[in-house]
This record gives structure tokens, sequence and C-alpha cells, in this order.
């Protein structure tokens, strides 16, 4: 198995709600970024517990990174991007995460979930 099916398993099941995770890894500068984009079903927000679970997902995946960018759709409408504002308040301080409309996330910030 490669190593984005088996982040794509460890996606998938992170959270029943998270459905047809796509991934791709890139250089930038020094840095390998993790590219996530996540389908997330039903019309409930996302939860801090569903971003952390699918964080941590990547985080133990086998796919080598620096830097995690991370977007959330609609399942039922793709084009939706959803609002993680609230999922990434409640994650423990002392954990950076900047977001502008997609989330980017290092991977020192990951080890502390």
């Amino acid at each position: 198995m490669n190593a984005l099916q088996s982040l794509y398993d460890a996606v998938s099941a992170s959270d029943p709600r998270i459905v047809d995770p796509l991934a791709t890894v890139s250089r930038s500068g020094t840095n390998t970024v993790l590219s996530l984009s996540v389908l997330v079903s039903g019309d409930e927000p996302v939860s801090t517990q569903t971003l952390t679970a699918v964080l941590v997902a990547a985080r133990n995946s086998t796919v080598p990174f620096d830097q995690l960018d991370l977007n959330a759709r609609s399942a039922a409408d793709s084009e939706r991007l959803l609002d993680l504002r609230p999922a990434i308040d409640g994650l423990p301080s002392g954990v950076t995460v900047l977001y502008d409309g997609g989330l980017t996330i290092m991977r020192g910030d990951l080890d502390r979930l």
C-alpha cells in the first residue's frame, strides 16, 4: 500500500463524517508540504474533535511532511468551503494555526496534539 493510500484510509477512519480525502505532496522552500482536502458530510459545523482527529491521522501517517495545509468542503456541495475557525479555536493553547479559509499547521504544532 502506498503512503498516500494509507493516509486516505487513516483520515477517512478518523471520523465518520470525513469522506473522499485527497492529498498532494510538494516542496515550498525547504519545507515538504502535505496539501490535504477532505469532504465533510452532514450539516453540523466541523468540531474541534473532528479537526483534531483528522490532523492526528495526517500526522501519524507515513507521508513525510513539514507543513500541513488542510481545507474542508461540504460533501453535499464540494464548491462550498467549510469554516474551520470554531474548530480551530478549540485546539490546545500553544498550537499555532494559520487560517485564511484553509488551515496551515507546521509539524511541531501537530506534534503537540
